[in-house]
């Protein structure tokens, strides 16, 4: 009797140990990956992800290329338009952060910490601070993590859920509101990393002439408007020329009026280089910025002003992401 006792003891002691063991070697293995993963020299992530905005479905393949090179952080990050064949290319260098459009050879100059200055599902800094702070579940294939997220300039976001595989590669993201409901998805379909990736590789010029001839111009687009409308209906709509520029002028009243400006940037032989003196908007799929009463949202080539004295920031973020290709009156 005795015998089954100790015996029993002995047997729970070795679960109790081999757990414990087994727990700290599951733990050890993360933490090395991690480190190993922050220490990378270099990577490049190509995904495709899909964003929801007022019920529709915007589509993009976003390469996100990484590198320290004497002790500085290089990024560059290409969002590619599926439907409008257009390509916008945000980067950070020696000289700052550029917002680049290939096709018109147009480029904005901001002072900005991007990307280090909010979450992003293509930045794998930005996942692996996320891994972190979440309590990562083992899974048969990798790891799973999720959490409470907010997106400095996209109000509808609070979860996120990221996936990696048994090396710590990105596997997909998906990036949720308060109903549960996906407002973003991105599927990782390639992740090298430490590859020798040059400093030419973010240079502004190096780019443009790279990636120059690959896409279409997006003024057939035009004009856009607005799903998001906070009130207000089009009280007036023109089109006016100025210096060769076709501008697209909506004119919207009622509880929050406020009008829009937007116009096709146009391709030129030399690059043309726009200092923005404006705060930098960070958003996931584009950029914009502010001025008092003014913001301007820049995307896969196309420049729309919003100017009112009643919105929030917030709304004209509202807006501006909500612009589409449907009229509204």
């Amino acid at each position: 009797m005795m015998n089954k006792k100790y015996i029993a003891i002995i047997a729970a002691v070795v679960l109790l140990v081999g757990g414990f063991c087994f727990f700290k070697f599951k733990s050890s293995s993360l933490d090395k990956l991690m480190k190993e993963a922050n220490e990378y020299k270099s990577y490049q992530l190509v995904c495709n992800m899909e964003m929801l905005e007022n019920d529709e479905l915007k589509s993009y393949q976003v390469t996100s290329t990484y590198a320290k090179i004497d002790d500085k952080d290089y990024y560059k990050v290409e969002l590619y338009d599926k439907s409008l064949n257009q390509a916008q290319v945000i980067v950070r260098n020696d000289d700052g952060v550029f917002v680049l459009t290939p096709s018109l050879n147009q480029a904005f100059q901001f002072k900005s910490e991007w990307p280090n200055n909010s979450p992003k599902p293509y930045i794998y800094q930005s996942l692996l601070s996320f891994l972190k702070d979440n309590k990562p579940e083992k899974v048969k294939d990798g790891y799973l993590a999720n959490g409470n997220m907010t997106y400095e300039n996209d109000e509808r976001v609070k979860t996120q859920e990221v996936k990696f595989d048994k090396d710590l590669k990105p596997v997909y993201v998906t990036v949720s509101d308060g109903d549960g409901t996906e407002v973003i998805k991105l599927t990782a379909t390639s992740f090298k990393s430490n590859e020798d990736i040059k400093k030419d590789a973010f240079v502004q010029e190096t780019i443009m002439k790279e990636s120059k001839n690959q896409y279409t111009s997006a003024s057939a687009s035009l004009p856009l408007y607005p799903v998001s409308l906070m009130g207000s209906t089009l009280e007036h709509e023109k089109v006016s020329q100025i210096q060769n520029t076709t501008n697209h002028i909506l004119k919207f009243t009622g509880d929050k009026s406020f009008t829009i400006i937007e116009s096709a940037m146009t391709s030129g032989d030399d690059i043309d280089v726009e200092v923005v003196n404006g705060k930098m908007i960070d958003l996931i799929d584009g950029v914009a910025f502010e001025n008092e009463n003014q913001m301007t949202y820049v995307s896969s080539g196309i420049v729309c002003s919003l100017y009112s004295n009643d919105l929030t920031k917030a709304e004209m973020i509202a807006v501006l992401s909500s612009m589409q290709a449907s009229n509204v009156k």
